[in-house]
């Protein structure tokens, strides 16, 4: 009877860690699309109402924030894609798991899905957080004029 009660309270604090984790992908995903695409556009109005002529030697910093944002944004969408074939690669793993009894062989639970969502995420990060770096050096180089 213990050990039925303890594998009930190990299952359900786990089911709400891994609800949990899941909300803050989607979160971390609907956040990082919102900041680039705004971010992106915030851009164009620094060059309309303040910067319309910039200095030739800085657009090339504009150019690149764009990119950035651009790769960010191209990033995200496709781990939402590949988060769903995460998903259910990991159903598979574990319908395979459960009519072997637990006893998989060696590359039956590897989630390339998975990785691959991991690795775009932080590449959108990354891209986003350049993007930044170069549209705050574009604005200060052309505040001035």
């Amino acid at each position: 009877m213990a050990k039925k009660i303890k594998y009930e309270t190990y299952f359900q604090e786990r089911t709400s860690l891994v609800n949990a984790e899941l909300e803050q992908a989607r979160s971390f995903d609907k956040y990082l699309l919102t900041l680039a695409g705004g971010t992106f556009g915030l851009s164009i109005v620094f060059i309309e109402k303040i910067a319309p002529d910039p200095e030739a030697g800085t657009v090339w910093l504009l150019v690149t924030a764009w990119v950035a944002f651009g790769a960010s944004i191209l990033s995200t969408l496709i781990s939402f894609l590949l988060s769903q074939a995460a998903c259910s690669r990991q159903r598979e793993i574990l319908d395979l798991w459960y009519r072997k009894d637990g006893k998989l062989e060696e590359g039956e639970e590897k989630n390339l899905f998975a990785t691959c969502t991991k690795w775009l995420n932080w590449t959108s990060m990354v891209l986003f957080i350049t993007g930044v770096a170069f549209l705050a050096a574009f604005s200060i180089s052309n505040l001035a004029t």
